[in-house]
This record gives structure tokens, sequence and C-alpha cells, in this order.
């Protein structure tokens, strides 16, 4: 999730989790005088945390007392999160960590309990989700899967450096390489100061990376240009250079898997003998040829194509279908890949860092960088205590906003929890103006129905739905009560009842469209310490082995409340159920992992008992025209877009065929997604189609 999203995910998948993938250096590796690889001993270093380089955010203390002993204490609030997080370990003297132990808060306050101990040639980690035991001699570095732990973070850094090829072992499992890429001066109140920028393969599905000082001390961490650090004191302008820079280096390496990974077609390519999965009218058509050129559907038939040049690509046994949507991502360069090889041709963000989405969609319009379709809806908050990303700090504000995004190109605009309801019909109105829609969270003190009646095409998440009448225009849901009230008491609600039936009536009267995410609720009301999220479960075991490993510690602690939120979920279900039968427009959205998350929505939407044929157009049609697209793009239609998706099975019959796409072409381009996933350290999950 982003501005509803995961932190500690995040930041594991950018700091402390381990797997072993292919070594490729991010650029070339600097030419580099020797350093020192100890830092000084005795010292602490103290961090400010900010978000979007702006807002306040929290701090984090790491204290080395000279004898290997590193403890680290953060404190980050963002979003109305706070996490706590207090680390201990013990370094030996060839810098690897012999003991260490984590405890803290999780931002929605599931405990934080995690330890790790070598002695003699055995290892034992556990965590509250899982544990585990290997006996080696040799010399490996614990990644921790809960906390930001960025005294360790550093003290891997070091390790590595001071190997003799920059490469690690990890444990549990996996190994790491570290190379320097960048050296950039920033100004400090003590002067000048040179820093590294150091890339960490093997950690995460695409490179991670650290800024180290001179000493090789951590100096920065910058995690997409949402939330940063820099050491206290720092002007915050520092976070902004290297946030760029960084995200130059992740560029430089995601458009070198655009060379490898992306074949360029020139001519004619011909689907033969492939089953076409028709969305406008939910059938499938056998034993068809469809013909694509110059990036468009230029012929569909149900005899062979005669076409001596073209490419031909044997369709046998498999199903043609248009590429899927995802309606709530929050993209970085790195997702790119894996909407892909996942079949996510098109994503609307729903509200990222501008400069970072801007540059996302220019990579990936361009095919510089493997990703999708791009659109765009702008993120707006009112400035305070409770703000996520941009803030507002007056209605005049606001409006001017919506003139920004309005010029750079935005489709609609995204209102988050501490907007003044009094704002809403006007930036309604100014949007509309544009040509643009208006979504998001409903604000803390109005009701679904009252944003509906201001002006609201669309609304984000299903938890805000069923808070229409269990908080009302009465409670404060910028806390998380929008989470915690949800869970004890959308299992209570009355769907039946003349209030649900009026609201659903009022929905359907102005053309709201659902972006449920309901893959992240049902993850938050049923996911239980020990068992795989059940968003993720299909695919755990195909992730690297540390991404894998943080599926089974909830972000959530749900034990005391199981059967209740349960009902909750029951419940959901019904809902989403009961939206669609009364013409209510859903649209699937991810607000988590690319491409598997969505997987996982389209899922839930039939074990709902929304019909296949009408979740497949909801992923791709019904999407493509809520966007406004939809004449371009969305079905399998002579001169549509050539966005399409080779999967083995009939999505007809089962929709988790979706999951199994052998080949996508966006464009002109064609994938094979056993490549695409191999690069990013998934385990295929079936072998591409030959062409």
């Amino acid at each position: 999730m982003f501005q509803n999203f995961s932190l500690p995910r995040l930041l594991r998948g950018a700091c402390l989790i381990g797997f072993c993938v292919a070594v490729v250096a991010c650029s070339e590796p600097q030419n580099e005088e020797p350093i020192a690889t100890v830092a000084p001993v005795g010292t602490t270093a103290k961090y400010d945390w900010y978000m979007q380089g702006t807002t306040p955010a929290g701090q984090t203390t790491i204290i080395k007392t000279g004898d290997g002993r590193i403890t680290n204490e953060s404190f980050v609030h963002w979003n109305n999160r706070e996490w706590t997080v207090n680390g201990e370990l013990q370094l030996n003297e060839n810098g690897y960590i012999v003991s260490q132990s984590i405890t803290g808060i999780s931002p929605f306050k599931a405990p934080i309990d995690e330890s790790f101990s070598y002695v003699d040639g055995v290892a034992v980690w556990s965590t509250p989700g899982e544990s585990g035991t290997a006996t080696t001699d040799e010399l490996a570095f614990y990644v921790a899967n809960e906390g930001i732990t960025f005294g360790a973070f550093g003290a891997m850094i070091r390790a590595a450096v001071a190997s003799m090829d920059n490469e690690i072992a990890l444990f549990p499992t996996g190994s790491a390489r570290v190379e320097k890429v960048r050296e950039v001066t920033v100004a400090t109140p003590d002067g000048d100061k040179s820093l590294s920028l150091y890339a960490v393969i093997g950690i995460g599905f695409t490179p991670d990376y650290i800024w180290m000082d001179e000493h090789m001390n951590v100096a920065a961490f910058d995690a997409g240009g949402y939330l940063g650090m820099i050491p206290e004191g720092w002007d915050v302008s520092v976070l902004a250079k290297l946030s760029e820079v960084q995200s130059e280096e992740d560029g430089l390496y995601i458009e070198r898997l655009a060379g490898k990974l992306a074949t360029r077609t020139e001519g004619p390519v011909i689907f033969e003998n492939v089953n076409v999965v028709d969305v406008e009218n939910g059938v499938l058509l056998e034993g068809r040829h469809v013909m694509v050129a110059n990036g468009s559907i230029e012929s569909i038939s149900d005899a062979p194509i005669n076409a001596a040049e073209a490419l031909r690509i044997d369709g046998t046994g498999k199903s043609l279908m248009p590429g899927m949507w995802d309606m709530h991502g929050h993209f970085g360069l790195s997702d790119g890949v894996l909407n892909i090889a996942g079949g996510i041709t098109s994503v609307r963000d729903i509200g990222g860092v501008h400069d970072k989405v801007i540059e996302a969609t220019a990579k990936f319009d361009s095919g510089e960088v493997i990703g999708p379709n791009t659109y765009r809806a702008g993120f707006m908050d009112k400035a305070g205590p409770f703000a996520s990303g941009w803030a507002a700090e007056s209605l005049e504000d606001a409006l001017e906003r919506v003139d920004f995004y309005a010029e750079n190109g935005y489709i609609q605009i995204k209102l988050y929890s501490s907007i003044e309801p009094e704002w809403v019909a006007p930036i309604a109105e100014r949007a509309h103006s544009h040509g643009m829609r208006l979504s998001g969270h409903i604000p803390a003190f109005m009701s679904a129905e009252q944003a509906v009646r201001a002006g609201y095409d669309e609304i984000q998440h299903i938890n805000m739905l069923f808070l229409n009448f269990l908080a009302g225009d009465r409670e404060d849901t910028r806390e998380q009560i929008r989470f915690t009230l949800y869970g004890d008491e959308a299992g209570n609600l009355d769907l039946a009842s003349d209030e649900v039936e009026d609201f659903i009536a009022l929905l359907k009267e102005n053309n709201v469209v659902i972006d449920a995410t309901a893959a992240i609720f049902e993850t938050m009301l049923v996911h239980l310490p020990g068992d795989p999220d059940p968003t993720f479960a299909a695919v755990a075991e195909h992730l690297p082995p540390a991404i894998s490993r943080s599926l089974y510690n909830p972000e959530f602690d749900i034990r005391e409340t199981v059967e209740t939120w349960g009902r909750s979920n029951v419940n959901q279900g019904l809902m989403l159920k009961k939206l669609h039968d009364n013409g209510i427009q859903l649209v699937p959205g991810s607000d988590n992992m690319a491409a598997f998350t969505v997987h996982r929505e389209l899922e839930i939407y039939v074990e709902s008992g929304i019909s296949n044929a009408d979740v497949l157009r909801i992923a791709t049609l019904d999407s493509a025209r809520v966007v406004g697209v939809a004449d371009r793009t969305g079905s399998i239609t002579v001169g549509k877009d050539s966005d399409l998706i080779l999967i083995d099975g009939n999505p007809f019959d089962d929709i988790s065929a979706i999951r199994r796409a052998t080949l996508v072409m966006k464009g002109d381009t064609l994938y094979r997604p056993d490549e695409l996933y191999k690069a990013v350290g998934v385990k295929p999950f079936l072998e591409s189609a030959d062409f």
C-alpha cells in the first residue's frame, strides 16, 4: 500500500530482505581509492525522517559502543501510522551478526519480536510468524524480517565491501552483492561532505540503495521520494538531490533489463489457432487467428491468415485475452517488470510523488523501461498532523493544485482523509471543469453519502462504504478506527437494510465507481501469524525467499478478534456481489505488490459470486472505459491497441488462469514472463511460449 501502504514491507524490501538472484552491476563500478571499512567506534548518530521531502516524519538513532555492539532506535510516523522499533545487535571480529533482537510495535499495532543468534556454527532465528535454524561454518549475514534496522544495514554494507568480491552470504538463505555506483557532494552544517550510493543486488526484486559517508556510516536513505532519512540538522533539500541521483541509477538498471528482455517486433505478428477471450460478449472464441502490426490489431479470422513475412506464434490450447488493468497502483520503476510479467499492461497511478510519477510515466511509455501503459491521478490532502503526501494549506491552494494536475495530464484527483468536508464540492467543481474525475478516501467527519452528493465520481477502498454506516460524519477516520471499526463491525451491517439499499441507489444514480482494493482488506481481516498472507499464498513459494518469509508476519494482530473480523470479511464479499448486482462499477486495484495483488483481487470477485465473464470484463474493458480509453484498448477488437496476454488455460472456467501468462504483448513489443520473473528473483510459474 502507499498512502494506505505498508512502510515495514517497503523498508524490509528496501533494506533487509535477502535472496539470491543473478548478479548484475547497477552501473559500471567506479574506480575507488581504498576506503576504511571500519566505522569510527563509540559513536551516536541521529537521523530525521521526512515525508515527500517536507513533512517531519520521525527519528532514528544508531549507537555504536566500539565493541561490535550496535543499537538502533526508530520512531517513524506517516499517514496516522506510528512505527516504533528498538534493535540491538552484536558483531563478531569479521563484522557479521552473532546475535540480534528487535522489538517494537508495527504501524497497525501488531507486536514486533524478532531474535537471531549464531553460536558454534548454528544459526537460530524467530519472528512472530516463522522461525528456523541452519548449521554452517560459512560466514553469513542475518537479514532481519522486522523493523528499520539501519544499524544492521550499514554493518552489512561494510562486511560486503570488506569481502574479496563484494558478495556476502545471507541468513536464512541466499546472497547479496554490493556495488558503489555513485558519489556526490552535499552541503551540510559541517561543510561539504562526500556521500556514496551503494546498490545491493539480491535483497529486493531490483537493487536496493543506501547512502554511506566517507567513514562507511549510514548517511541517508530514500524510499522512492515518499519517505527519506538524513542526519539530524541537515537541510531537507539534500534528500531531493540524493533521491534524484538514486532514481537515475535505478532507471539505468531497469533500462538494461529492457534491452535484454523486450523483443520489439518489426513486422506483423500472428497468433495462430488461439482461443480469443471476448470480454464484450463474455464468450471464448475458439480456433481464431489474430494478426497485429504496428502496435494494433489488424485482423481476427477463423481461418489461417496469409502473411508470409509475419512472425507466427502457436496458440494451440491457449487463450488470448486483453491486457489487464491495475486501477490502484502506486508505481515505481521497479514495478514495471512484475506488472508486465503478470499480464498487467495498463496501470492507473492513484497518487504518487509528482516528479517520480512523471519520470516513470515517461520511461514506461517510451519503452525505455519495461512497464505498463500509464494513467495518473493527482493526490491531495490538507496540511496538518495527519496529512499524507501533497497537502494544501487552504482551499485556494487546493484549487490551484487541481489546475496544476490538469496542466500536467492527470485524469483525476484523489482526495485524502484530512481534506475539509466543505472543500469537496468546490474541488469537484474545479476538477470537473477540467474534464477530470474526483475520487478518494472519504474525508474525516464526512460520510460517503455526503461525498457523493458533493461530487465524488469514485470511492477508493471498500471499507469506506461500510464506514458510511458505521462512522458516518461522526468519527475521525484519519485515525486507525477506519480499520479497527471496519474489522469490529462490518460483519454486523445488514446489507438488506433500507439504508444500505438507498445508499447503493445513490451510487448508481451518480455512476460512482468503486475501487475496492478488497485483497488488502482480506489480508487485514483474516491473516494470522504463521500463515502466508492470503493475497500472496498462491505465489509465496515462487517469490524470493526473504520476501516470502515476510508474508508469514501479519501487520494486524487479530488473534483475539478472529471470528469477528472473519465475519466482516464474509460481509465484504457479500457487499462486492451486491454492488455488482446493482450495476455499480467495480475496478480492480492492487495498492500493494504489483500484479500478484490484482490477480488475487479478481479471484476475490469471483469467490464473492460475480461471474468469471463479468470479472474478466471488469479487469479489462470496464477499466478502460472508466479511464476513457475504451475506444482504443480493453478488448480484442480490430483497430485497438495490441495489449495482449497469451495464457495457459480458459479464464471463463478458471479465473486463476490469469496468473498463467505465457507471453505478453504491449504495443509492438513481446515479453516472455518466465524471463522477466527470473530477472527479478521470482521462480517462473511455467515456461513461456516460443517465438
